[in-house]
């Protein structure tokens, strides 16, 4: 998948299917950073089912690049 960041707290993830989905960084569930992050996706998976694979890429590519 690729990955880039919009720079607005959102990213847009082409999926190998090649449609392109957007995910947007929605803050933290208690106001701590550290403890979860929530996400929303656009996808069909991520509209109905909370979690997708292309929220867990841009988690994963968001915590590459505090490393």
């Amino acid at each position: 998948m690729e990955i880039t960041d919009n720079y607005d707290g959102t990213y847009s993830v082409q999926s190998p299917s090649g449609n392109t989905y957007t995910v947007k960084y929605c803050g933290s569930g208690d106001g701590d950073p550290e403890y979860v992050a929530l996400w929303e996706c656009n996808c069909p998976a991520g509209t109905y089912r909370g979690t997708c694979k292309h929220i867990n890429a841009v988690s994963q590519f968001c915590e590459a690049q505090d490393a």
